[in-house]
């Protein structure tokens, strides 16, 4: 089957599993918010703290639905190239704007609903740009794959530093995006281990295995260092820096180390850029327009778990 043909199920797979992951972000941050305004220490967010939220309901089917978008995106994956479907994730913004605005009762403005529009219609022209210039088959190389996950994984653990030991108001921005890069190393892996099925000498090769290792061990400490993200700031910021972080990293991969990009030509590579860089903008601009609900979490920080339905 021709990969053009198969773009549009990965899109829609990949937008159901924005979904699923901007609702389970939601649930776990209401939840880890509570157990930290319980613990001793506010501003961090400590073992007991953790095991604590992980033990209720409401995180653990943040867990179910952050499954569900996983097997989205292994699936999207399966039909698209990465750099073709990690970006559409950036839709979990949007999509958490719309849960907190429904959950609060309050509306969106005119403001941040033009800039969904923009984000979206920018996201869109990303895809067919991308697809109609998509490469047949990835050119992979093992080299490739060890050197990029040892750079992805130098970059997540400086965000990681900065999130444990720089100034209090970017730690939540920090922390979310060391998590964001993991989870774009984690599409990215994904990919190049289906590429590595492919071939027949897959089980010998040992770039399969430390690319596996390298995807369960970053998988693990990505959810790790979102949840530090979502003690220290708003869920909307947590999903905001992942959604511009991670898809910028799975492009990057799937250009430099898969060659997705080899049929680009200038024209098509700079419109995708400009594409890229008007939705990111448009993610940025939700963050500074989109409606203050962190006013209802202080006063869940202040009064312990709400009782809210999920």
């Amino acid at each position: 089957m021709a990969l053009p043909q198969n773009i549009p199920v990965a899109v829609l797979l990949q937008t159901v599993g924005s979904f699923f992951f901007a609702y389970a972000a939601y649930l776990q941050d209401r939840v880890v918010v509570a157990e930290i305004s319980e613990s001793p220490n506010k501003a961090k967010l400590n073992w007991t703290a953790l095991w604590e939220s992980i033990k209720t309901p409401r995180w653990q089917l943040g867990l179910l639905l952050m499954g569900a978008s996983l097997v989205c995106q292994v699936l999207a994956l399966s039909f698209a190239p990465v750099s073709i479907v990690q970006p559409v994730g950036v839709l979990a913004f949007p999509w958490s704007m719309i849960i907190q605005s429904r959950k609060h009762r309050q509306p969106i403005p005119p403001a941040a609903r033009l800039a969904v529009v923009a984000t979206v219609l920018a996201i869109g022209g990303f895809i067919v740009v991308g697809g109609v210039n998509a490469a047949p088959e990835a050119a992979l190389s093992q080299q490739g794959v060890i050197v990029g996950a040892l750079v992805v994984y130098a970059v997540a653990a400086g965000l990681g530093f900065l999130g444990s030991r720089g100034a209090p108001q970017w730690r939540s921005l920090f922390w979310a995006s060391g998590g964001a890069v993991f989870y774009g190393l984690e599409a990215s892996l994904v990919k190049s281990l289906m590429e590595f099925a492919k071939q027949s000498d897959w089980m010998h090769a040992p770039a399969f295995w430390l690319a596996l290792i390298a995807l369960i061990i970053g998988s693990a400490t990505a959810g790790w260092m979102v949840q530090h993200g979502y003690a220290t700031g708003p869920a909307e910021l947590v999903v905001a820096s992942m959604t511009i972080t991670s898809p910028l990293v799975a492009v990057i991969w799937g250009i430099a180390v898969l060659g997705e990009g080899a049929h680009l030509d200038p024209i098509s590579a700079t419109l995708m850029i400009m594409l890229g860089a008007a939705a990111i903008a448009g993610v940025i601009r939700l963050t500074t327009v989109h409606p203050h609900f962190d006013e209802d979490i202080v006063v869940a920080r202040a009064t312990g778990p709400t009782k809210e339905s999920a």
